[in-house]
């Protein structure tokens, strides 16, 4: 005789009707954005499929510079001269984020010389003491934003900040971010592993190859410091990264999860620091295999942009597209590599790809909202609710947008 199961095993609920399932996924939606408020009915409106390709789009100038008065707006909201991590449309900004108020003081020196505006170098003067205040007193910067995290230390973003702290002691000279910048370096080469990867204090304790994105700084602030433990210490982790590249370009462990990982997955975002990491620390280190091997992978990217018409913020090894989102800090950071590309070999493919790539981000971008945080700001995906940075504007996407806004306007004027 068997055992017969259960009633609530036999049992079997039905799904519910489609239509039932649409109706529960856009009010999930509506209420996530706050579409009753005046300015999000029009940036839903916006989001719907037929519609994201036609919205206009300005010149890449008054993007640039709208993107900019909204990073602008996120430093003033903090009070403390870090950079509001984001601006979320649940909650609106966040507390001050140490990892990418660093990499942006490079942008902001950027804007003082393409905008002829002093007042960029006051902001970028405000981020560096800001980050004065939260140096560990290992050298280390904390992971997360403020409000979250002030004790732990992180790899990415100690290195990230790194790298803005050398453009600024290289800009003027200041002697006290020199030598917070030698400390940072310091403890970077300290917690590095004799293989050169990273495998602690690391973003969710994963070892990665785009900390390729994190090695690249040290290698340049052991170019200008003349620090040949930091160039070393660099060269390892790159050897490291390349041993993990596949024959077809894809970079191994790229991704933001150990899930990501196991499939060959990897967000359009961490697969371009990945590539931009390698690229640089081949210019940094004179190793042109490296600068061979990111150009490889760029190339792989770019094909895929040519095949859909647009860039998915997922893809496989395989270089398959895994999202139907778009994460546009991908597309952005991806453009700031086409252009590198373009700038060593100027074929116009590459400046064509980066075109298209931020073509997209401009049309995501709303230039005319009457709420500050919403405007000016790129979405963290395409649309809004898609799965990186779900609706909200983080102001890294704006960093990589503006760069690359001005990159491809100094390439349309070769």
């Amino acid at each position: 005789m068997t055992e017969s199961a259960p009633p609530a095993a036999r049992r079997r609920r039905r799904p519910p009707p489609p239509a039932l399932v649409w109706a529960r996924w856009i009010a999930g939606r509506l209420l996530d954005t706050r579409a009753w408020r005046p300015a999000r009915a029009g940036l839903v409106w916006s989001q719907r499929p037929w519609a994201r390709s036609a919205r206009p789009t300005e010149a890449l100038a008054v993007h640039a510079r709208a993107a900019a008065e909204w990073l602008a707006r996120a430093q003033d909201a903090t009070g403390d001269g870090g950079l509001a991590t984001l601006y979320a449309l649940d909650r609106g900004w966040a507390s001050s984020y140490p990892e990418t108020t660093g990499y942006a003081i490079p942008t902001f020196l950027t804007l003082a010389r393409a905008f002829d505006a002093p007042e960029w170098m006051e902001r970028a003067r405000a981020a560096v003491r800001f980050l004065a205040g939260v140096q560990l007193e290992s050298g280390a910067f904390p992971a997360g934003e403020v409000a979250v995290n002030r004790s732990a230390p992180s790899v990415f973003n100690t290195a990230q900040i790194l790298g803005g702290l050398t453009a600024w002691a290289r800009a003027t000279g200041d002697t006290d971010a020199r030598a917070r910048a030698a400390r940072a370096a310091a403890w970077l080469r300290e917690v590095q592993e004799p293989d050169g990867a990273w495998h602690r204090h690391t973003y969710g304790s994963l070892v990665t190859t785009y900390t390729s994105h994190a090695s690249c700084w040290l290698a340049e602030w052991g170019v200008y410091a003349d620090e040949r433990a930091s160039l070393d210490a660099a060269g390892r982790h790159l050897d490291w990264v390349l041993a993990r590249r596949r024959p077809n370009g894809w970079f191994e462990q790229a991704g933001f999860s150990a899930a990501q990982n196991s499939a060959g997955i990897a967000v359009t975002h961490t697969l371009a620091y990945t590539i931009a990491g390698v690229a640089r620390l081949g210019r940094a280190l004179g190793r042109p295999e490296a600068v061979a091997a990111a150009q490889g992978s760029a190339e792989a990217v770019a094909r895929v942009l040519e095949a859909e018409g647009w860039l998915p913020g997922l893809l496989d090894r395989e270089w398959t597209p895994r999202a139907k989102y778009a994460c546009l800090t991908g597309n952005a950071q991806m453009a700031l590599v086409w252009l590198d590309v373009f700038r060593s070999t100027g074929a116009e493919r590459w400046r064509a790809a980066a075109r298209k790539a931020l073509v997209q981000v401009q049309q995501a971008q709303t230039l005319d909202a009457a709420e500050p945080g919403l405007r000016g700001g790129i979405p963290g995906s395409d649309p809004i609710w898609g799965g990186y940075m779900y609706c909200s504007f983080p102001n890294w996407a704006a960093k990589f947008f503006i760069d690359a806004c001005l990159g491809l306007e100094e390439a349309e004027t070769r």
